[in-house]
C-alpha cells in the first residue's frame, strides 16, 4: 500500500496521506475523522 499519492494540478501538487503528524509529534489518522486520507496541497514556487 502506498503511503502517499501525488496528483498534479494546475497550481502545484495535491498529496493524499492516511495520517498527518503534528508539531508536538502526535499523529492524526484520517479514519479517526471518517476519512480515507487527508488532502495536502503543495503550491509551485513563484
Amino acid at each position: 500500500m502506498a503511503v502517499a499519492t501525488a496528483v498534479p494540478v494546475k497550481e502545484g501538487v495535491v498529496i493524499f496521506r492516511p495520517f498527518i503528524t503534528l508539531k508536538n509529534g502526535k499523529r492524526l489518522y484520517a479514519w479517526q475523522y471518517g476519512l480515507k486520507a487527508f488532502m495536502i496541497r503543495i503550491r509551485k514556487k513563484k
